[in-house]
């Protein structure tokens, strides 16, 4: 008869501990859906009342030369499966300030092992060799990150070669997506005006 009752009880407080847990579970998918719903309303009652932060070129303020560069390099320097560049990516990916850019457009390479970049800046007033710098130190870093790896050795080198230049108001940066043999050189002279 011992045995029975600790057999019970046993079979009772996993029960009841798997009614705890589903019950843990419910509340937290609860709150999460509570949480995100209270966000999206938050954000509906933000943009009724002042423009959405937003990174695609039309709504993050590049100016049309911004997007005319990135255009004509485009056409020069085809990159695959394109991701465009988000002001979180100018920030933590390429390290520039925020109050360095006045605006930006750039598309990248989604591929593993293209290192494919077209990025046109507008800086701000006094900033452009700053930007420069900050985008010179990221070449060099994704110059050591492709160095690891032997499969993406035509990376590496287009890296190597990426192409970072400047005119009044304009810093560009392109590097060539594995397979691009155009002159580079001349077209990001001709966006600059060179």
């Amino acid at each position: 008869m011992n045995i029975r009752l600790k057999l019970v009880l046993s079979a009772a407080a996993l029960a009841a501990g798997c009614v705890l847990l589903t019950g843990c579970g419910g509340s937290a998918s609860s709150a999460s859906s509570s949480a995100s719903s209270a966000a999206s309303s938050g954000a509906a009652s933000q943009s009724a009342s002042e423009p959405a932060a937003s990174v695609s070129a039309e709504e993050n303020g590049a100016s049309d030369a911004v997007a005319s560069a990135v255009d004509a390099l485009l056409e020069t320097n085809p990159i695959s499966n394109q991701f465009e560049i988000t002001a979180m990516n100018i920030e933590y990916d390429f390290g520039l300030k925020a109050d360095d850019v006045t605006s930006y457009k750039g598309i990248k390479s989604n591929d593993n092992g293209d290192a494919g970049l077209v990025l046109a800046i507008q800086p701000a007033a006094g900033k452009a060799q700053d930007v420069m710098d900050t985008l010179k130190t990221y070449q060099q870093d994704q110059v050591a990150f492709y160095g690891n790896y032997a499969e993406f050795a035509e990376a590496q080198s287009n890296v190597e070669n990426a192409i970072i230049d400047v005119s009044d108001d304009l810093v560009v940066m392109i590097i060539a997506s594995n397979g691009c043999s155009a002159d580079l050189t001349s077209a990001v002279n001709g966006v600059l005006g060179k």
